[in-house]
């Protein structure tokens, strides 16, 4: 079995839900915090190495972390306010939620937002050691940072192209080789292909050379490329979402923890079964609201963002 430490880097991120300018519920969020959720239920042992801000907010989604098994013991309070993204949930709320993203509260138009911090990286490389494997989110110069200087393995989700294009050629092309799992959200596929001029998603592969490449395809299922090899898997069952919030965070949970699992060798055998794993928990999360509902809730009916029972300690703040 894997001894591996899988950790998750940077500042923590609240997600602060809403119903117009009601404030409805508050959770962790950000999809390397969401893998590393999924990676603590499932018993591997795991971290989270920042900081938080030292408010009632902050307070309480390192609360919920902990409870979930989430190692918080490196986490440091900042003097200054937990960043949020604020969720607005759209009018019709069921049976699909979908939300209005924005970094400013529709409250009063206030943010706490701020990037991670270069500086913070010395401290950071101080409590990751060889034997650990970084989730990472984004490809931004906090990220960039921690691949290029930090001597053990990472894994790479990139759900939008945001921060991509920020990023100079050269400075995507230097990573090949650095990564073990890449993840690409099938949006941002035709981005990479036309910016770095690829004809199909295995020229993407070889740019990387990731030891497994996953292409996401939400409900039409995922593509997967290793040793210029290319599997396509299609979703047996499709289940109805309520919110695909985290979905793809919980996917590649599955896929990291049976990576290590099984030393890190990959056939098509490997892929037949850890895709039927993770999309059997992908199906589980969907049913529930936020990217980490399907860890807190006891059925079906405490997923429902119109429940607010769950949230009635957050409502305080």
């Amino acid at each position: 079995m894997n001894s591996r430490r899988f950790v998750a880097l940077g500042d923590l991120i609240a997600d602060l839900y809403y119903n117009g300018n009601k404030l409805i519920g508050i959770d962790g969020g950000s999809s390397r915090f969401n893998v590393i959720a999924n990676l603590a239920h499932m018993k591997c042992k795991n971290a989270v190495i920042g900081g938080c801000g030292n408010d009632k907010i902050g307070r309480l989604i390192l609360k919920r972390f902990k409870s979930l098994g989430v190692d918080t013991s490196e986490v440091i309070f900042r003097d200054k306010a937990t960043r949020a993204y604020h969720l607005i949930v759209n009018k019709n709320m069921l049976p699909k939620i979908t939300y209005k993203c924005s970094k400013s509260s529709p409250r009063n138009g206030t943010t706490t937002w701020y990037e991670d911090n270069l500086d913070d990286i010395e401290y950071l490389q101080s409590k990751v050691t060889k034997e650990d494997v970084i989730v990472l989110d984004k490809l931004d110069e906090f990220s960039l940072k921690i691949i290029n200087t930090f001597d053990c393995d990472k894994v790479l989700d990139i759900g939008n192209s945001n921060e991509l294009e920020k990023l100079k050629d050269n400075e995507i092309l230097k990573l090949k080789g650095k990564i073990e799992i890449l993840q690409l959200n099938k949006r941002v596929v035709p981005y990479l292909m036309k910016r770095l001029k690829c004809d199909d998603f295995l020229e993407i592969c070889r740019i990387f050379q990731p030891k497994l490449m996953i292409v996401t395809r939400d409900k039409d299922g995922a593509d997967f490329f290793y040793n210029e090899r290319t599997i396509r898997k299609k979703l047996i069952n499709y289940t109805e979402e309520i919110d695909a919030t985290g979905a793809g965070d919980a996917f590649l949970s599955v896929f990291i923890k049976e990576y290590y699992n099984n030393s890190k060798n990959i056939d098509k055998k490997f892929i037949n079964r850890t895709f039927l794993k993770a999309s059997n928990l992908t199906s589980t999360v969907v049913k529930y609201v936020g990217a980490r509902g399907h860890l807190y809730a006891k059925n079906l009916e405490q997923s429902k963002l119109n429940d607010t029972k769950e949230f009635e300690e957050e409502q305080e703040l």
